[in-house]
């Protein structure tokens, strides 16, 4: 009995090694589902959407928009802070990931977002804990993992099971393929140019 437990084990062991081979961003993405993030729309869903995010990204502020028809239709969306774009922005990520409510801390950001300074509308924080910041660079190393060199940056599973990515703002035609959800409407002005 011992040695078919052990075999099987083995067998475990060989195809777990064999998927990291064919899928070497399954490691990873692993390690993302375990980051700190800000988590908005359903609570129980079937397709999960990780952003890598910084507060004074102006596309990121575009994707916030975009994916909120989508997360009302079921989507789950995890934003993950980094901090590089501005001097301030491990100060506005501080903000919302030290805020009781992450999601209004992140939607204040957003809704108050300042386009013509590329700012975050959230007040910043005073202080940046330490261990949110070691939090905040081993996200951005995550992020360059994944060979992703800038945010927004866009990382899922797709309906086979397989960890897909794309990095900036994709076009408004693609969230149903990235989301796995039908076409939402989207009417915001801002957003026109990227249908």
């Amino acid at each position: 009995m011992r040695s078919v437990l052990r075999f099987a084990l083995v067998l475990a062991a060989v195809a777990a090694a064999q998927a990291l081979a064919q899928d070497p961003k399954a490691a990873l993405f692993a390690t993302l589902e375990k980051a700190d993030a800000v988590v908005e729309g359903a609570k129980d869903s079937k397709r999960v959407l990780y952003v890598f995010f910084d507060a004074n990204c102006w596309y990121c502020h575009l994707t916030w928009k975009a994916l909120q028809p989508y997360e009302k239709a079921g989507l789950q969306v995890r934003w993950v802070p980094v901090a590089y774009q501005k001097d301030n922005s491990g100060a506005l990520a501080a903000a919302i990931m030290g805020a009781r409510d992450r999601v209004a801390a992140m939607r204040e950001n957003e809704t108050r977002y300042r386009a013509k300074s590329y700012d975050g509308g959230i007040k910043a924080a005073a202080k940046v804990r330490a261990d949110l910041a070691i939090a905040l660079e081993d996200n951005f190393t995550l992020m360059g993992q994944l060979g992703m060199s800038g945010t927004p940056a866009l990382v899922w599973k797709d309906s086979a099971g397989r960890v897909r990515t794309n990095l900036g703002l994709p076009p408004l035609s693609k969230l149903p393929a990235i989301t796995g959800l039908p076409e939402q409407k989207i009417d915001d002005p801002e957003l026109a140019k990227y249908r």
